[in-house]
């Protein structure tokens, strides 16, 4: 069994596909006003913010605040909670969700609640930015790659829900062998599916993804002006 890298807080990508990333982002957020969520260490921050016209961050990690903060110090960074932004209405050009932490939101109906009220800080012609999960991922699962076992190497445990395509990676303490069912203890991730990702658009008010080939996002827009607001 490989246990799969779902979510590294600081180094979410490897160095191609995060440089992809950037490439991609930085024709994008240009002189635009960007919330950037999960923003973690400032991986993309430390590199777009500047040329922003105004890039606000969240995480709730203090740590990845301070760490996002000294790397980025044209970006406007504070704690708080990416699934209940603080900001107004209409705030942005653009909403990035990057570094695979769109996983974190494995309730779907949580996800959808989310996702509404960043398109609800979207500007007419704004976009949300996520990462290319079903493409990028999906594929390693399929290989094989993301089977449930143990990983005595690095210590870990990667246990899925018997119903839905969540799971959980146990490591040190929370290793156990003997239990392969997700309990309360367990920080679940969700691997999204193109069909799961398309249908929680769709109910929070995107149109379908977009996929960018070559970047590794997906770009998911307002089905129409008069719900951007």
């Amino acid at each position: 069994m490989m246990s799969p890298q779902a979510r590294d807080d600081w180094t979410p990508h490897d160095d191609a596909r995060s440089a992809a990333q950037i490439d991609w982002l930085r024709g994008q957020c240009a002189n635009r006003d960007v919330l950037d969520l999960g923003c973690g260490g400032g991986r993309i921050a430390a590199e777009l913010a500047a040329g922003a016209s105004s890039w606000q961050a969240v995480d709730s990690d203090a740590q990845a605040v301070a760490a996002c903060a000294a790397a980025a110090p044209k970006a406007n960074v504070a704690v708080g909670d990416l699934r209940a932004p603080s900001h107004a209405p209409a705030s942005f050009d653009v909403v990035l969700l990057l570094g695979n932490t769109l996983c974190l939101l494995w309730d779907v109906d949580e996800a959808v609640d989310a996702m509404d009220q960043w398109r609800r800080l979207l500007r007419p012609g704004g976009m949300l930015v996520v990462d290319d999960i079903p493409d990028d991922l999906w594929p390693e699962l399929a290989e094989g790659h993301w089977c449930a076992g143990l990983d005595e190497t690095e210590g870990r445990q990667l246990v899925w829900a018997a119903d839905d395509a969540v799971f959980a990676v146990r490591s040190g303490d929370d290793v156990d062998a003997g239990n392969w069912t997700l309990g309360g203890g367990d920080s679940r991730m969700r691997l999204w599916t193109a069909g799961a990702l398309r249908l929680a658009a769709r109910a929070s008010g995107f149109g379908p993804p977009a996929r960018e080939r070559g970047a590794g996002v997906l770009v998911l827009r307002p089905a129409t002006n008069d719900r951007a607001v």
